[in-house]
């Protein structure tokens, strides 16, 4: 096996046991970037001598020792240029590092480099393409990152989740996605877009490897462990039924005859009424909380902004405060309401996405399928589920009670298995579809 074939967690553990080294690796996937990165664009700035040097020098025999990991370009990196996806940031260079980016060198990673966003990590595309159809989007915001993962340009990356930013590009690149509790990880040193929904995320090719990120995150020792027990799941309709393309739905419903056909125990859960008031609470919040980030910049550089971003703002900063205050009155009930049905279960799933990765560059995808969760800041983890008949990734996406990482990781580890759509780095499809 070639070192960029590698998970996470056998190359951590290939170099920990010296079989690999980290320049091997390095070397591994600088070459493997070489390859295809002109076919996917995931990356911004990638400095490979860099990379190398830190890769010979790196000491540390900690869980991540030696091992790139990518950045999505909003988490500042010092002495590395950081964009945030707009040319009014194309010089950008901070001199400190982002909490994350501080804990995970602490840990031996490696920073391989800064992966694409949308601008501002809101609407306006990057130039990455899905590796599992180059004619299509991988989606947003962390575009990069999923597409370098999934193409097996790095065995993981971060990315961060404000609608659906982290677990739709998971989907749709066919990878692992994990978006935590609203708190459990610092957003410290990354460019805010609307800081009451913003998350931390990042995206692996495998769930154990996504448990062994977030004990480095969050310095917990836990080891992994194949579930035994069959969860007992709750299964969401309503909304997410009505909303699913038909390939999407017939695709979650068979996954989950498959698992119920594994021991899982499925019922069919019932969202609240208050469930219904979260696309438009969210997308309140949203707009008001990025016109309050951008107001100043807005005024001055207004031309420099994209399209879509220009008019998101403008419409946030007219918004009466009283409305925003009600959507976060709702809000409040809402996440009272969903935690109720919840808690009935070991998790709730659904599908990841309303439909598979659309075709085009132009947009990247609807995030209704997460913004729910970015907006009640409950964990969220998507795997993949099998593929559409265009052989496009699905994704089913698990959820769990706040601060149930674990178990919710757990859970996901036993639906991967059972599911068993494999972790092989993808080479990129072009087609003419």
């Amino acid at each position: 096996m070639k070192p960029y074939m590698m998970s996470l967690t056998e190359a951590a553990d290939a170099i920990r046991g010296g079989e690999l080294t980290p320049r091997m690796l390095a070397e591994s996937l600088l070459e493997r970037l070489a390859d295809i990165e002109p076919m996917i664009h995931a990356w911004v700035t990638i400095d490979g001598e860099k990379v190398l040097r830190e890769a010979e020098k790196a000491e540390t025999n900690s869980r991540l020792h030696g091992v790139p990991i990518g950045i999505k370009d909003i988490y500042y990196t010092a002495g590395m240029r950081t964009t945030m996806g707009s040319p009014i940031f194309n010089d950008f260079i901070p001199e400190t590092d982002a909490w994350i980016v501080k804990r995970i060198k602490e840990e031996g990673a490696i920073v391989l480099g800064k992966t694409e966003t949308t601008e501002f990590a809101v609407h306006d595309p990057a130039p990455t393409r899905n590796p599992w159809n180059t004619n299509h989007t991988p989606g947003g915001s962390s575009s990069g990152s999923a597409a370098a993962v999934a193409s097996g340009m790095c065995p993981a990356a971060f990315g961060s989740q404000t609608g659906g930013s982290v677990i739709r590009p998971a989907s749709y690149c066919g990878i692992v996605g994990v978006k935590p509790t609203y708190d459990l990880l610092s957003r410290e040193g990354i460019y805010p877009l609307s800081w009451s929904l913003d998350h931390v995320g990042y995206m692996t090719r495998t769930v154990e490897d996504a448990h062994l990120l977030l004990g480095a995150l969050t310095g917990n020792q836990k080891k992994w462990v194949k579930r035994e027990k069959p969860p007992r799941i709750g299964m969401l309709g309503g909304y997410f039924k009505e909303n699913a393309s038909e390939q999407v739905w017939t695709g979650f419903e068979k996954t989950a005859a498959k698992l119920w056909g594994e021991g899982a125990d499925i019922i069919n859960a019932e969202l609240p009424q208050s469930f219904s008031h979260a696309p438009d609470v969210h997308r309140i919040i949203m707009s008001v909380e990025t016109a309050a980030v951008h107001e100043d910049l807005f005024r001055m550089r207004r031309d420099e902004y994209g399209e879509y971003i220009q008019g998101f703002i403008s419409s946030g900063l007219l918004v009466p405060a009283t409305v925003y205050l009600r959507a976060q009155r709702i809000r409040a009930e809402i996440i009272e309401d969903i935690i109720r049905v919840i808690s009935e279960y070991d998790c709730v799933i659904c599908p990841s996405t309303v439909d598979t990765a659309p075709k085009g560059l132009e947009w990247t995808g609807s995030p209704a399928f997460n913004a729910p969760w970015s907006l009640t800041g409950l964990p969220s983890i998507t795997v993949p589920m099998g593929l559409s008949e265009e052989k496009l990734p699905l994704g089913l996406q698990i959820i769990g009670l706040p601060y149930s990482e674990w178990e919710t990781l757990s859970i996901a580890g036993w639906c991967e298995e059972k599911l068993g759509f494999g972790k092989d780095p993808k080479d990129p499809v072009t087609t003419m579809d």
